[in-house]
């Protein structure tokens, strides 16, 4: 007995003080949540088992709470409980612009932390005065002549996509894999100066690490049991994982140092310089180490392609569903290209396309890109009439806010026409945030939408896109970007 009670005296002489400041800083938040809309949940549990146990039934269930809160309660923010953690989530971009706009809560939630031993602290992860710098010095990368030397990779990858495809002509297949492997070859090349060549090397060691990471790390934000270090070690996940970290790190590492031997031997055109590029001559200037410019690198290998991806793979999804406006596509690039399926798109080119904007732009809407982003309260934020309290999780939800049936009428219908200006005038400017918006806003939009351009044009041109399948059968995964469960499954036909 006399060895548990001094046990318990070690316990709470390290963690005592620890314990009690977390209980204070539960109870406070319960007290301040107290009249923001949304039900408690449980005893110990919250409304964890309410938010549905895998990622295609967690939007369907946020969706549900989120009418609940707007129709019941008229409200435009909803609370949850999940275990002691409390989460708000706002469901117009009125309400979201308090966390939009702010320049001090910037940092992102625990749940990205998932990520860190890939992508280090770069400037996805990043927070508070690291951020500021990382941003302001990388925000050159995406400078207009920056980003006219990236069309012609672009134009260069997406020629290869559109052989590959032609493999698949006249049967059904998933189109997904494909747009992955493309977008992946489009930023390697951009960001790292490397001809990575996935879309016909899909087995490579690099491609296959990455797309294990981003399984793994859905795996243990999902599954209650991978939550704790011991359960990682004891499934194999840790195993796996630090396997995966090792392939991807050991590819940008052996990168990293190819490029600069040649930029040192004078060897890289000064008008194809990559984004890599850029960090080395920074290193000296801006003290950036090794690591910090392989956190950079990796970062934008993540971002740069997972959700331009993800958007290519729903807009063919909706373009097959919707011949009509697929036809209406193809005849405003018919009067762009002439009868030339082949001709580079220009900048000239992609400013001209305003149909297939709106079609892009709508597919974004309905199947957002990155549906959640999670900022995690540093200090006490007043958002609307309520004072949400420090300690908190407050998310960010394209995917809620554009499915909003007061903002977007018959929101699971595809209609490009939202986006005319006399349509879209009237909305707030943070009801439409694919992207995110304000001082964390993705940096690589621009880059994004002319790659999105340059590979839906060039299907079109090429490809009529067909489904047999019910457009709203699709499963949709919230993870880290919205994904279908069975794939983009499409018919593809030369035309």
């Amino acid at each position: 007995m006399i060895y548990f009670f001094a046990l318990l005296f070690i316990f709470f002489l390290f963690y005592g003080r620890s314990f009690v400041d977390k209980w204070k800083s539960y109870r406070r938040r319960k007290r301040m949540t107290a009249l923001i809309p949304g039900d408690e949940g449980i005893p110990l549990f919250g409304n964890l088992f309410e938010l549905g146990r895998n990622s295609e039934s967690m939007p369907r269930s946020i969706l549900e709470r989120a009418k609940k809160a707007r129709d019941e309660w008229n409200g435009e923010i909803v609370k949850m409980w999940v275990m002691h953690e409390c989460v708000f989530m706002s469901f117009t971009g009125e309400m979201m612009q308090h966390i939009i706009e702010s320049t001090e809560e910037i940092n992102k939630g625990e749940d990205y932390d998932l990520f860190e031993p890939w992508l280090g602290r770069g400037l996805l992860l990043a927070g508070g005065d690291k951020w500021r710098a990382r941003r302001k010095l990388l925000t050159p990368t995406f400078h207009f002549t920056m980003l006219l030397g990236y069309i012609d990779i672009m134009n260069r990858h997406t020629k290869v996509l559109l052989d590959v495809l032609e493999n698949q002509s006249g049967k059904e297949f998933d189109i997904y894999p494909f747009m992955k492997r493309c977008t992946l070859d489009v930023i390697c090349d951009t960001a790292m100066g490397k001809d990575l060549d996935s879309l016909h090397q899909p087995d490579q060691p690099y491609v296959k690490a990455i797309s294990k990471l981003m399984r793994l790390g859905m795996e243990a934000s999902m599954r209650p049991h991978l939550w704790s270090r011991l359960g990682k070690w004891l499934t194999g996940w840790q195993k796996e994982h630090d396997e995966s970290v090792k392939i991807a790190h050991d590819f940008t590492n052996e990168v990293i140092a190819e490029r600069m031997d040649l930029l040192s031997r004078g060897e890289v055109d000064a008008h194809k310089k990559a984004f890599l590029d850029m960090l080395i001559s920074e290193k000296e200037r801006s003290n950036l180490s090794m690591e910090d410019i392989r956190e950079e690198v990796d970062t934008f290998m993540f971002a740069g392609h997972d959700t331009t991806s993800a958007t290519l793979g729903w807009t063919m999804w909706c373009l097959s569903h919707h011949p009509h406006i697929q036809q209406k596509a193809y005849e405003e690039l018919k009067e762009i290209f002439g009868d030339d399926i082949d001709r580079d798109c220009t900048k000239d080119d992609i400013s001209r396309m305003n149909y297939l904007d709106r079609c892009i732009k709508e597919s974004m809407r309905i199947f957002s890109p990155v549906p959640f982003v999670i900022r995690h309260l540093g200090e006490d934020l007043q958002m609307g009439p309520y004072l949400l309290p420090r300690g908190s999780s407050l998310t960010i939800a394209p995917y809620i806010v554009h499915h909003n049936e007061r903002i977007y009428p018959n929101p699971e219908i595809f209609d490009p026409d939202r986006f005319l200006a006399e349509n879209s005038n009237s909305r707030h400017p943070y009801d439409y945030i694919p992207f995110s918006a304000g001082p964390r806003n993705c940096i690589g939009q621009k880059f994004a939408m002319y790659q999105l351009k340059i590979i839906v044009s060039s299907i079109l041109r090429r490809f009529k896109l067909s489904s047999d399948r019910e457009f709203v059968s699709v499963s949709k995964l919230a993870e880290v970007v919205l994904k279908s469960r069975e794939g983009i499954n499409v018919v593809i036909e030369s035309r």
